[in-house]
């Protein structure tokens, strides 16, 4: 024989018909379901992610502040390329914030990249002022000196993540020792912040070295269980 249900239509649950009214919420109870209660209508609203319209808005502003201050500058010439001491600072702020804080890039990808456009940066601004070289003699070592220490304390406080930030590791090494071949074919460098630069690459290659090491090891007792 079958068994007979009632629904309740507030609590949308069924209920042995025994009862006329709903133990949960104390209303009438009815024989079936009110229409679409068992399956509601789904929504059709469309999902706006409103993050990331806003960057699209602040890409577009920014592409729009660039051309801009491009054209004017080439209506305008007077044989400084202004230009560049707007738009050097404004693709930074593009990358601070897109490629740096909103990223879930590794620590070596955001820190290469702070690097790199810092260095851009400082370039245009001594490209379009002075141009005595200051970008590169002072800035270039001391913003290289303070990104590889940079990294290399994150990989010691964080060994987990030494794998993934090697590859980056070893371009730091590389841009490190830049100053000191700068001083070495002749182009005048801050002789302090060029020494800084070269150690902390030294220092960097024997933490590579260090793990390198402890990865070869820890294979070998691996493959031939020692």
């Amino acid at each position: 024989m079958e068994h007979k249900m009632n629904f309740c239509d507030e609590c949308c649950v069924y209920v042995d018909d025994c009862f006329e009214h709903c133990p949960l919420c104390g209303k009438q109870l009815t024989a079936k379901p009110a229409e679409n209660e068992l399956y509601p209508p789904i929504s059709r609203k469309k999902y706006v992610d409103h993050h990331s319209l806003v960057m699209d808005y602040l890409l577009l502003a920014t592409f729009v502040v660039i051309t801009l201050c491009v054209a004017i500058n080439i209506f305008t010439w007077n044989g400084t390329p202004w230009f560049l001491a707007v738009a050097a600072p404004t693709l930074y702020a593009w990358v601070l914030v897109k490629g740096t804080i909103l990223s879930d890039w590794f620590a070596g990808a955001k820190v290469l990249l702070q690097m790199v456009t810092l260095i851009a940066m400082f370039m245009a601004f001594d490209f379009v002022g002075s141009r005595s070289g200051w970008s590169y003699q002072y800035m270039m070592p001391l913003i290289l000196s303070l990104g590889i220490a940079y990294i290399d304390i994150y990989s010691y406080n964080h060994k987990s993540h030494w794998r993934g930030n090697m590859v980056y590791a070893i371009l730091f090494v590389a841009l490190g020792f830049i100053p000191l071949i700068l001083h070495l074919s002749g182009v005048k460098q801050g002789f302090f912040l060029m020494i800084l630069s070269t150690f902390a690459s030294g220092i960097t290659i024997l933490g590579l070295l260090r793990f390198a090491l402890r990865y070869f090891k820890a294979e070998m007792q691996k493959r031939f269980h020692m």
